[in-house]
């Protein structure tokens, strides 16, 4: 049997910490089309190009006038009866430039104008001053003015503000190239024959659809074998072509789990387990300079240990805070018995019961899923979920908490901190 007993156990703090520290990111640049660039991160501050507006425009759909017509009136209205179109009156439409020689405007609401737009009949109110209802060249921005700085995420009101400010293009953050490889002589492919004893891997799913809504770009291995030559190929190969590196199982203590021992040999293992559960043995290690993230478990077990070390990479890449999100939630309801992962039963110890991780001075958390929701009187709840590694309701839940096995727990109606799902 392997000796596990020199393992290198870390808070889950720690070990975003000790990644971080091992991380050498070197962002490229990539330009963009800008109508191609939502979700993308903007590399450089963006300064507008142009001058908005270009001249002096109308703000409203309005009757254009000439300010001096009415100056020392003192809010009278002038006659306008001999008033001809285009000479002493026209009209202006909204965001376009005044008529030349006009630099006033009233809303035309305020005026009547002949069926055949021909006279102005009656002027209700007169503007309020000179340049009344109208947008003076460079008010909106002029050329140099800062737009949006680096490190910004296009979303489609930045990608508008862009392109208003004269960008058809933009010098986005090239992606994080993440890669995943799936291990396990029990896998197979999605769509592939079912043997006796096999599992479908769809880990893959979990690990893109996150990476690519953290704005990454996955890259998924075919399955690897548990074999040590087979694991060293792979993470060789995914370290000369991406930026992280996702290795899924093969971490544990099982006959076949090559994993740790491969790391050790061709790169520098970190740490190889953390004091929580589900995901106690997911490690942290770096290959030929590059991070590797390594999880266990099936996909809601997966889904939450790479919110836990993979996200914070990222965001780090993006420049970005890797700290979790946090909310304060008050607890509507009891944690179940003995914690997450926690089996029914008479308490006694029997073989099939792991020995237990906690040890005497040295805390041990379960994670928790939970359902967030409004109470009737405003305040946000958090629903202990059961964790089953197939319960939907748990993989779609909207929050975690970390249980400290050794401390009290919390009761309903306390208010607890609980983070964000990635």
């Amino acid at each position: 049997m392997r000796d596990h007993s020199k393992h290198i156990e870390v808070s889950r703090a720690e070990g975003v910490a000790t990644l971080l520290e091992h991380c050498a990111f070197t962002p490229g640049v990539e330009e963009i089309s800008l109508e191609q660039a939502f979700g993308r991160t903007l590399a450089v501050d963006a300064t507008a190009q142009i001058t908005m507006p270009n001249c002096l425009t109308c703000n409203m759909d309005s009757i254009a006038l000439h300010w001096s017509d009415f100056e020392g009136l003192d809010g009278g209205i002038p006659d306008i009866s001999q008033w001809k179109r285009g000479v002493e009156w026209q009209f202006a439409n909204t965001g376009v430039a005044m008529p030349e020689g006009f630099d006033t405007a009233i809303v035309i609401e305020n005026a009547v104008v002949s069926k055949d737009d021909t006279t102005l009949e009656q002027i209700i109110l007169p503007p309020s001053r000179q340049y009344a209802g109208t947008s003076s060249e460079g008010s909106r921005m002029r050329k140099g003015d800062p737009v949006a700085p680096a490190g910004t995420l296009i979303t489609p009101l930045i990608a508008a503000a862009l392109g208003a400010a004269g960008y058809t293009t933009v010098p986005v953050m090239a992606k994080p190239r993440v890669a995943f490889i799936p291990t396990g002589n029990e896998l197979v492919a999605m769509g592939e024959e079912i043997g006796k004893g096999k599992n479908i891997e769809t880990n893959s799913l979990v690990i893109r659809g996150k990476v690519e809504a953290w704005g990454g770009e996955c890259k998924v291995w075919p399955i690897v074998r548990d074999n040590p030559q087979a694991i060293e190929a792979a993470l060789r190969e995914a370290a000369a072509s991406c930026d992280i590196i996702v290795l899924n199982a093969g971490s544990s203590k099982g006959s076949v789990d090559w994993g740790m021992e491969v790391l050790e040999e061709i790169g520098e293992v970190l740490y190889h387990e953390t004091n929580h559960g589900p995901g106690h043995h997911s490690s942290g290690s770096v290959v030929d300079g590059v991070p590797v993230v390594g999880i266990s478990g099936p996909p809601l077990g997966a889904a939450f240990t790479t919110d836990f070390y993979l996200k914070p990479l990222i965001n780090y890449w993006f420049g970005k805070s890797p700290e979790p999100q946090t909310v304060t939630a008050r607890l509507a309801a009891e944690f179940p018995a003995g914690g997450p992962g926690s089996k029914p039963g008479n308490g006694k110890p029997s073989g099939e019961d792991r020995p237990s991780v906690v040890q005497e001075g040295k805390p041990f958390f379960a994670i928790q899923h939970l359902e967030l929701r409004y109470g009737d009187d405003g305040v946000l709840e958090a629903i202990p979920i059961p964790f089953r590694p197939n319960l939907v309701k748990a993989n779609t839940s909207g929050a975690y908490y970390a249980l400290n096995r050794s401390e009290k727990l919390p009761a309903p109606g306390d208010l607890i901190e609980v983070e964000l799902r990635g």
